[in-house]
């Protein structure tokens, strides 16, 4: 698919089937995604993967994009904890939607979400901070 019919296939869906996204697949998104700039090229960012419902839409999979504000801050200061991080897994959440349509998938993005909620609900490290979901499968 040429970029630009990316750019104009991309919208938010929020009914998927009940079609398997396999981990190979997974894998490969997460890792084409990750060559989304950052700064520093720190990569401030991790990604759950959840296969389980954790909101109101089912989808068969679920990225959880949490920013990890101290590794920003060990070379940028509360600059890097408070700002750098997020911008980092913002970006990285924006490319992943763009690699989730080139692949013939769709997706949604959640913003807004209760983050002590999922952080407790998904046993996170007290070092990631949840900043976006991202729930794809086919549609």
């Amino acid at each position: 698919m040429e970029f630009v019919d990316v750019l104009h296939k991309r919208q938010s869906t929020r009914k998927f089937q009940n079609r398997e996204v396999s981990d190979e697949l997974i894998r490969e998104i997460v890792q084409l995604a990750g060559l989304a700039p950052s700064a520093g090229n720190l990569q401030a960012f991790r990604v759950v993967i959840v296969r389980d419902k954790i909101t109101s839409i089912s989808a068969p999979v679920s990225l959880v994009i949490c920013a990890t504000p101290e590794v920003s801050a060990s070379k940028y200061g509360e600059r890097g904890r408070s700002l750098y991080a997020v911008q980092d897994a913002t970006i990285f959440a924006a490319y992943i939607q763009l690699v989730i349509t080139n692949y013939g998938l769709s997706s949604v993005w959640i913003g807004a979400f209760n983050e002590g909620k999922i952080s407790r609900s998904l046993h996170l490290d007290e070092h990631l901070r949840p900043i976006a979901m991202i729930l794809l499968g086919y549609s």
